[in-house]
């Protein structure tokens, strides 16, 4: 089988001569890519070059990734992707910081990279505004989901500086994400900031590519950037550890066929490169050790409602785009947070556009509950952990087989509410 190919050359600033069969690209291809990224980090120090360029290599590797269509590739999915990308240091991306760079993206998206740098981008200049907020102290990336609503909820009731939520531009879910925010400031002695990043691309009557592995990495980058200038030391990626380990339900969704963004392999990549390249900004998952249930259990205690917890946070995989509900019942996603829910307060009032235990004639939406239902009657014990995916050296194995096992009582708990029983 061979892979589709794709060349593309990442340009910011000047002209550079483009490489034969390489097509041009660059940030314009983001929407408002940059609103407010300029007015944010606008200090008293001058901003690390090597964030800059970071966030210009994931922007250019996200862009490609959602330019370049799986499916035609001979196995649907495995594409070869060369990509040239402008940067200020060019010398920092040599070495070791070039192998972490194709470690990661292979990572995410199980595809072949081919990532080189060439000079010519301009860092970006001080707009000389009078600073009018005050800088920031801590920065954490905020979804509107259950996970990241728990963490800036629980952040909110610490008394310091101003906390940072970033989070991606997305006009359907905006108002959604605010709603949740404006719930937990209402009850917070500190002040909360919220910085959209541009997920959107402008490629007018050209399709894209649904999976976007690299989504995740554009954040982490974008909010790394935001950290570093303010001179804040780590970056909170706050992800339950049964959706932040996501071990594949079936042989089929090993490796990048499930979302690998916050694993902790991705995140030692991530934080590596990020050392390479000569920065100290790291980025940490607080929620690595929790269930799904323990996430809102903590949710709870830091005077977050019951009913914003349902009723405002976003957790599907798979949003309707066309109806009233915002999960859509089904997915994986959608089950962990009901087994989250429900072992946490006792119930879900979460409105879902399908009932995943009434939907035996639409194999769609059964899908994930049948496959989930499967992975429940194995056991699951530490090879499974590293079955499709490493993890760092050194780490602890013991505390993460741990957290899965005390997901998977939830979701038995959940298949057992339904009157589906669970043998393990």
């Amino acid at each position: 089988m061979s892979p589709a190919r794709y060349a593309y050359h990442y340009t910011t600033n000047g002209q550079p001569a483009v490489e034969c069969g390489s097509e041009p690209i660059d940030r314009s291809l983001l929407a408002q890519a940059d609103r407010r990224l300029q007015q944010m980090t606008e200090v008293n120090r001058d901003r690390p070059i090597w964030a800059q360029d970071l966030l210009q290599v994931a922007r250019a590797i996200y862009l490609a990734d959602k330019l370049s269509l799986r499916f035609d590739a001979d196995d649907s999915w495995t594409r070869q992707i060369d990509l040239s990308v402008q940067v200020t240091e060019v010398d920092a991306w040599t070495g070791r910081a070039a192998e972490l760079l194709s470690q990661l993206t292979e990572t995410l998206t199980a595809d072949r990279w081919a990532i080189h740098v060439h000079p010519g981008a301009v860092a970006w200049p001080h707009q000389g505004r009078v600073l009018t907020a005050p800088p920031v102290e801590e920065v954490a990336l905020f979804s509107g989901g259950l996970d990241s609503s728990a963490y800036a909820a629980e952040r909110s009731q610490v008394s310091g500086g101003d906390l940072l939520a970033v989070s991606y531009y997305e006009p359907q879910w905006g108002m959604q994400q605010e709603r949740v925010l404006s719930t937990i400031r209402n009850s917070s002695p500190r002040n909360i900031r919220q910085f959209k990043a541009s997920q959107q691309v402008r490629a007018q009557q050209r399709e894209l590519e649904p999976s976007a592995r690299t989504r995740g990495l554009l954040y982490m980058a974008t909010a790394v950037y935001l950290a570093a200038a303010h001179d804040v030391p780590q970056v909170a990626v706050p992800e339950n550890g049964q959706l932040a380990l996501n071990p594949a339900l079936t042989p089929a969704r090993v490796a990048a066929c499930s979302t690998r963004s916050v694993h902790p392999y991705t995140l030692s990549l991530l934080n590596e490169l990020i050392r390479a390249l000569g920065g100290s900004v790291a980025v940490v998952n607080p929620y690595l050790h929790l269930t799904k249930g323990e996430v809102c259990r903590r949710a709870l205690d830091a005077e977050m409602p019951a009913a914003a917890l349902t009723g405002l946070t976003l957790s599907c995989g798979h949003p309707p785009r066309d109806q009233l509900e915002l999960h859509c019942g089904h997915c994986y996603p959608c089950l962990v947070r009901r087994s989250g829910l429900l072992a946490a307060l006792g119930s879900d009032d979460t409105p879902y556009a399908k009932d995943a235990w009434t939907v035996s004639d639409d194999l769609d939406a059964a899908v994930d509950r049948r496959a989930l239902h499967r992975w429940l009657h194995r056991p699951f014990g530490m090879r499974d952990l590293i079955t499709d995916m490493p993890l760092p050296h050194g780490l602890d194995l013991a505390p993460l087989v741990d957290v899965v096992r005390r997901g998977r009582v939830e979701l038995t708990n959940l298949f057992a509410r339904h009157g589906e029983a669970v043998r393990q």
